[in-house]
């Protein structure tokens, strides 16, 4: 057994003894003393399993103590694979450690993608069917026919005014007529038999032509006692009460047809050449957040407002569902520049010197991520995202999320 002993110490100086001279590199002295633990593990394995067999050549041992050596040999394997997976285990909480000690932070991969830039205004919805009805004449209501929010047929009877001084007008009217027409048919007869003076019948055909003018203006005055419908639409208001006074000047009910609306935005002249009627602009609204829709510019008005130096657009919109309600605000995004491959990083990401504006990249330096300050050239910035036209490539990480902790040639640690 004294042979045995004699053989480790000999091999262990061995193994630590291939060290070398010294680096002055402490990475590479690292990686140098972690290679000889993991030897130094795998020789003890192998010196463990060399004294085992030569304790069974060993003709001098007993079976006791032949059992008592394997035991031990054993019992060392299972130490040195004990020290193998404590090693791998401190190993990963350097890593660990290392990766904690660097400054976080996330990256976007660079690829060109589609950009977009938008403006916003803001316009007022019409509707294309909207009036505030008044009566033709002056009178009392007689009756209303129809209430708040009914819909009714263009036609459809809204309101009457009080009429019995005209009716009666019209039955004094129709006697006086049917007088009239009876003299002048025997007036006629009389002349067309050489009878009588052309006076007396001329005179008889202007009675009867007279009455009838008059009968034909009190019925048209009836007729403008009577308040229509103008068009398929809904009662909104009924502003007066049954026995009221109404009037010329005096609004009496507010009627609306929601089906085709009108709406007109005011744009700055600065994008005169960017908008054009037929361009599809899309619409949403603040009132009704899960409502958008897109429609085309029917009208880009050829004038510029000399005091707000703004130009007017104009947009038709068919509301079936009646969701949109006249003088709602609405949203309205017309796109001015398209690109279907850019390089478009978030806005906040770009920094800024005295030698421009830039961006902090990452590039894989001896295993590590390391920081680069990249300059970069700029375009248009929509929302939060800036397209750049210079200073990029494909595959470039640029850091998005702690750029303001870092500076060129820092190592970092790249989270999701």
């Amino acid at each position: 057994m004294k042979t045995l002993v004699k053989i480790i110490p000999i091999v262990l100086l061995v193994a630590c003894g291939s060290g070398g001279k010294k680096s002055a590199d402490v990475k590479e002295l690292i990686e140098r003393r972690d290679s000889l633990q993991t030897a130094q593990l795998k020789v003890e394995k192998e010196i463990n399993n060399l004294n085992l067999q030569i304790a069974e050549l060993d003709t001098t041992n007993t079976t006791d103590e032949l059992k008592l050596i394997k035991k031990i040999a054993l019992q060392r394997n299972k130490v040195v694979n004990m020290s193998k997976k404590l090693k791998a285990l401190e190993n990963d909480l350097a890593s660990l450690s290392k990766e904690r000690s660097l400054v976080p932070v996330s990256v976007k991969n660079i690829q060109p993608e589609p950009f977009n830039d938008y403006i916003i205004v803001y316009g007022n919805v019409e509707s294309d069917n909207y009036a505030m009805i008044s009566p033709e004449m002056n009178g009392r209501i007689e009756k209303i026919h129809v209430s708040r929010g009914q819909r009714v047929k263009k036609g459809h009877l809204l309101v009457s005014l009080n009429t019995d001084a005209i009716k009666k007008q019209i039955q004094g009217t129709k006697s006086g007529l049917e007088l009239a027409t009876t003299t002048y048919e025997k007036q006629k007869a009389l002349w067309d038999q050489g009878i009588g003076s052309e006076i007396q019948y001329l005179s008889a055909k202007n009675s009867k032509e007279t009455l009838e003018a008059q009968l034909e203006t009190l019925e048209a005055q009836v007729r403008m006692a009577q308040i229509r419908a103008p068009f398929d639409g809904i009662v909104d208001k009924i502003f007066p009460k049954q026995g009221e006074m109404a009037g010329p000047a005096m609004p009496v009910i507010e009627f609306v047809s929601l089906g085709a609306l009108t709406i007109k935005a005011d744009v700055s002249e600065a994008y005169i050449d960017q908008v054009r009627a037929g361009q599809n602009v899309e619409l949403t609204f603040s009132s009704l957040p899960d409502y958008s829709l897109k429609t085309p510019v029917v009208r880009v008005s050829k004038v510029i407002n000399s005091v707000s130096r703004t130009f007017e657009i104009e947009l038709h919109v068919k509301n079936a569902s009646e969701k949109i309600k006249p003088n709602m605000v609405s949203t309205i995004k017309i796109n001015v520049f398209s690109a279907d491959r850019a390089y478009v990083v978030p806005s906040l990401a770009i920094r800024k010197d005295i030698t421009g504006k830039y961006v902090y990249v990452t590039t894989e330096k001896e295993g590590e991520q390391v920081v680069e300050k990249r300059a970069v050239e700029t375009s248009l910035s929509y929302e939060d995202e800036t397209m750049i036209t210079a200073g990029l490539n494909t595959n470039d990480k640029v850091i998005v999320k702690g750029y303001h902790l870092v500076s060129a040639g820092m190592p970092v640690h790249i989270v999701e």
